[in-house]
């Protein structure tokens, strides 16, 4: 399966908000992520690095826990990922298994996010510790989609909303946190 996203910084939540209600568009309750990264060793991601990503996403949504291992592993650019996901039991045990077959924590960052669907695309507005408010539109495509068609419908929607270009993101949260934390 591959996602295809776009991102960008939310300059103004109230704003993008308004947008949303006038389109009926209607956010899920808010969800909690803890999301723990893990690259190869020595490797600072970003640009099209096209080298593997696993991830152990803690989520908590209405008092319950979930736990979900992802891979991903980038076609074009970060946005544009082959990805894979299912829920684990042990999430420590994991980690142990991921760290010996040589991968190395890269990052680790809570957010809160709420989603909602229009059509086959899925909304992501996000408050990330530490980095502020973001929105992504995302779809699942064919392997073999055309990035630059489905990156430019994505886009038709969040202008929709308000959203300018200006504010796009390249950056998974992931680097955008390493890059901060480098400063």
């Amino acid at each position: 399966m591959r996602e295809i996203e776009i991102k960008a910084r939310v300059a103004d939540k109230a704003g993008l908000q308004a947008a949303l209600a006038r389109q009926q568009i209607v956010l899920s309750e808010p969800v909690m992520h803890r999301d723990r990264v893990f690259g190869q060793l020595n490797e600072e991601g970003g640009g099209t690095n096209t080298l593997p990503w696993l991830r152990i996403r803690t989520e908590t949504k209405d008092g319950v826990t979930t736990q979900i291992f992802t891979f991903k592993r980038a076609v074009t650019n970060q946005m544009d990922s082959i990805e894979h996901e299912t829920e684990v039991v042990d999430a420590e045990e994991l980690e142990a298994i991921i760290l010996q077959l040589g991968f190395t924590p890269y990052s680790d960052l809570t957010k809160t996010r709420q989603k909602a669907r229009v059509g086959e695309i899925e909304i992501c507005v996000d408050t990330v510790e530490g980095l502020g408010e973001f929105i992504e539109a995302e779809k699942l495509t064919s392997d073999d989609a055309d990035y630059s068609a489905v990156a430019e419908e994505l886009w038709t929607l969040l202008e929709s909303l308000d959203i300018s270009r200006d504010d796009h993101v390249s950056d998974g949260y992931d680097v955008l946190m390493r890059k901060k934390q480098a400063e």
